[in-house]
């Protein structure tokens, strides 16, 4: 396959609906401050996107923003948790140096995010959906004029003489079939979902502020859990022509830290169990992807697109019947830590672009603030992707670190190179497990060569850079928990 350039019949494909966009990038204003359009997905495993070379699922619209822009194979999240990966790429800083490590904790408010630093050059901020910070959010607490998440959502249900979620985000029985809360059809329609909600909200804002720059973080639920998309996606796909991974066995190391109680219940599946999700899944990812399409549409029709930077991105991936399981954990597989990343800028990002340089997640904001000609902050961790992106030759990384844990002492920590990975697991401060995978012989991951005396050189080496990565990396104590009484999901306003 060719990696660098996105095939003929893809780009011939693409080119009538790109043709308008051409048409629109034409007339971007010229010395306009750029505009950010930052489109996440939460718990989106690469392997459920065409781009990304599914054959199973359809998303035109994210395919479309590759043959437009560039697409990274090798992007990986910092930290392979909702809040910690989101917060991470809001300041472009580790974990371990924001403090926010796991879900259920508070963020740093220290911490200069990119709603902060835009604001304070003018732009008008947004954040749409899944915000995921626990406590009191208010518009200016992390830079963000207008706050949509879920009470406006349900505000909008009851305003509508419909039922809405519950507050572990399931949606109420009177929207779904019986027992089918988490995995089926949802019975509202596009609507009604939360999915379309959120793209209309972003409609709505980009109508409204379409005459001064604006940063717009427009951020789905799905496909995280609860897989519940509406109807026609619902049955989009047929469980009997879905592809099961090839590492779909559950018996593979089962006993990997973080991993083992997942695949003991999703083990029970079966293999049409497993089908049935996937087909649910990929429903629900295509449900967002056509929203994402008619908010990129809505771009195009009031003329912004071409002064406008679009990200698409996830903010951890999913085991999506990998290794026999579901959701994710403190393991490190890629199938958690690899995410999508597609960048359309343009007139700056090259189109139709396959790039293998190592991204992760801390690098969009220095990357957005380039493109918006801002200076970067001393403390960003992350880097620009906007030269690897251009193909511009120059020193990059030749590794890259993630981290999942509640601490440094209980935490999951991965070395990942262009082909090997080295995966350590500790538990009260010592290594309790450990992982080393070749990547070119073994991209699914099925062979934990730890104890082979071929790679005692890589792993000497690999143990060697984390060990300074950690040394040099600074650490600040995990932020302290959210108060029980008091956490809420998305508790946020406008």
């Amino acid at each position: 396959m060719n990696t660098s350039r996105i095939s003929r019949r893809q780009f011939l494909a693409g080119s009538l609906a790109g043709y308008t966009a051409f048409q629109t990038w034409a007339h971007a204003t010229a010395g306009q401050p750029r505009n950010i359009l930052f489109i996440m997905t939460d718990q989106h495993n690469v392997h459920a996107l065409g781009c990304y070379g599914s054959r199973d699922v359809k998303t035109p619209n994210m395919d479309r923003l590759a043959r437009e822009g560039t697409l990274f194979e090798r992007a990986f999240c910092q930290t392979g948790q909702c809040c910690p990966s989101r917060y991470s790429i809001w300041t472009g800083r580790h974990a371990r140096s924001h403090g926010l490590y796991f879900n259920g904790q508070l963020e740093n408010p220290k911490e200069d995010t990119i709603g902060d630093i835009l604001k304070r050059k003018g732009y008008k901020t947004a954040t749409i959906g899944k915000h995921h910070m626990h406590m009191d959010v208010t518009p200016d607490k992390h830079g963000f004029d207008v706050v949509i998440d879920l009470p406006e959502y349900q505000a909008f249900m009851e305003s509508e003489g419909k039922a809405g979620q519950d507050r572990k985000g399931n949606f109420l029985p009177e929207n779904v079939h019986p027992g089918r809360s988490r995995v089926g059809p949802c019975l509202v329609d596009n609507d009604h979902h939360k999915t379309g909600y959120w793209a209309s909200r972003a409609i709505d804002f980009l109508r409204e502020y379409k005459e001064q720059p604006f940063c717009l973080w427009l951020s789905f639920y799905g496909p995280h859990t609860p897989i519940t998309p509406s109807q026609p996606w619902a049955s989009m796909y047929d469980p009997a022509g879905v592809t099961l991974p090839p590492n779909h066995k559950y018996d593979y190391d089962y006993n990997t830290p973080g991993l083992k109680g997942t695949q003991e219940k999703s083990g029970t599946f079966g293999e049409d169990l497993h089908r049935k999700t996937l087909a649910c899944y990929y429903g629900l990812v295509s449900q967002i992807d056509y929203n994402i399409g008619r908010v990129l549409n809505e771009l195009d029709r009031l003329g912004l697109a071409g002064n406008t930077a679009v990200v698409y991105t996830a903010d951890h991936g999913e085991m999506m019947s990998e290794h026999g399981a579901w959701t994710k954990g403190l393991q490190g597989y890629d199938a958690t830590v690899r995410v999508p990343l597609i960048l359309r800028c343009p007139g700056v990002i090259p189109r139709g672009v396959r790039r293998q340089a190592l991204a992760c997640s801390i690098d969009l904001l220095p990357t957005l603030l380039e493109l918006t000609h801002q200076p970067i902050p001393q403390n960003v961790q992350g880097k620009s992707l906007v030269a690897p992106a251009k193909g511009e030759s120059g020193a990059w990384r030749d590794i890259i670190f993630s981290e999942i844990g509640a601490s440094l002492e209980n935490q999951t920590v991965i070395a990942r190179t262009a082909n090997t990975k080295y995966v350590v697991y500790r538990q009260n401060g010592k290594v309790a497990y450990e992982q080393f995978f070749d990547l070119d012989k073994d991209p699914w991951e099925m062979k934990n060569e730890i104890r082979n005396p071929r790679y005692k050189q890589t792993l000497i080496i690999m143990r060697d850079k984390l060990a300074r990565w950690e040394a040099e990396t600074r650490t600040v104590p995990p932020c302290r928990r959210v108060p029980p009484k008091t956490r809420q999901r998305g508790r946020t306003r406008a």
